[in-house]
């Protein structure tokens, strides 16, 4: 009789671990993604040029937490590989760009009801991109900005996820300056748009659309439009 009360106790608390592991939400993703990006640049420090174009191949690595009161910390890596940066205007001035770029953002939840969730924050954003000519070229970014996102769930396997960053004050050295900027000189906007499909408790896959712009409004002029798709799989713990 004790041998069966004691079988019987095991098999509870086994079927009870289980379940609880598998309703209880993960605090915790890694995303790892791969995408085509086409972008736009022009640079009059790195040559008198109109407007280059480039497209390739981009790689994206991303953590995210969630924490008890549902705020976010996420850390994003992105690497652009080197692809080549054309103009139609002068060819000679042809070159190729490889460009990396980390990502912190930390966003507190201001509303959550009716399957839809807002939070607001601070993101932090690195880009180096590297310039190989016959002198090579280094443009070094540190933005600083505000960051808000939007989910909506529009069931429990789907949902849609918009993220707007607008950086007020950036940090910008190349070989040839070094310079701080804010709003009156430096406009730019980040924007994601992500939708997602739930394959299991553990894992996601998404598909994501990001739009970024950036505006220096200096003698040497810098402006740079990019366009991204994205295919990726999630996996929560």
């Amino acid at each position: 009789m004790k041998i069966k009360l004691q079988v019987l106790i095991a098999l509870s608390i086994s079927f009870f671990t289980v379940g609880y592991t598998q309703t209880t939400k993960k605090k915790n993703q890694i995303e790892f993604s791969i995408g085509y990006n086409s972008g736009s640049l022009k640079n009059l420090e790195l040559a008198p040029v109109a407007r280059y174009d480039y497209n390739g191949l981009v790689y994206k690595l991303n953590y995210e937490r969630t924490s008890k009161k549902q705020n976010i910390f996420e850390v994003g890596l992105n690497f652009l590989g080197k692809t080549a940066l054309k103009t139609d205007k002068l060819s000679n001035f042809n070159t190729e760009i490889l460009k990396a770029g980390l990502d912190f953002s930390y966003l507190k939840q201001l509303y959550n009801k009716n399957d839809l969730s807002i939070h607001l924050g601070l993101q932090s954003r690195t880009n180096i991109s590297f310039f190989f000519n016959k002198s090579d070229y280094i443009d070094f970014h540190q933005e600083l900005g505000i960051a808000s996102r939007f989910k909506y769930q529009l069931n429990e396997e789907q949902y849609f996820l918009s993220k707007i960053t607008i950086p007020f004050i950036l940090g910008r050295v190349t070989n040839a300056s070094a310079n701080l900027f804010s709003f009156n000189r430096y406009q730019s906007m980040l924007w994601n748009l992500q939708y997602g499909y739930k394959l299991s408790e553990r894992f996601d896959i998404k598909a994501t659309y990001d739009f970024s712009y950036n505006r220096l409004q200096i003698p040497s002029a810098y402006r740079e439009l990019q366009h991204q798709i994205n295919l990726g799989i999630i996996y929560k713990f």
